[in-house]
């Protein structure tokens, strides 16, 4: 399993979403309001807001969701934001005690 975090412009946001859940089995994910910076070309760094969207997906369903995440959520220009991929060592569903692949599924 891997854990995908997406930083998007807000303005892009529905974009991402609509072809998420366009997806056959679309992941489930969580989005929050954030702000930061990143690495500044010019000047000093400025507080942006962006998206985080965070989901837990198959490592085989990886290369699909950064596909569609960058497909719909660029615009070509600076600051369209970064996407991040890290390893789930376990995962477990509270309500049935079901772990791993199966919280995902």
């Amino acid at each position: 399993m891997k854990e995908l975090k997406a930083f998007i412009k807000p303005n892009m946001i529905r974009y991402v979403v609509d072809a998420l859940e366009s997806l056959e089995d679309a992941p489930g994910i969580t989005l929050s309001d954030v702000r930061g910076w990143g690495h500044p070309k010019e000047g000093p760094a400025k507080l942006v807001e962006m998206v985080k969207l965070e989901t837990v997906i198959p490592t085989e369903r990886v290369e699909e969701i950064i596909s569609v995440i960058v497909e719909e959520g660029q615009t070509g220009n600076y600051g369209d934001g970064k996407i991040f991929v890290s390893n789930i060592e376990k995962a477990v569903r509270i309500r049935t005690g079901e772990t791993d692949d199966d919280v995902i599924r």
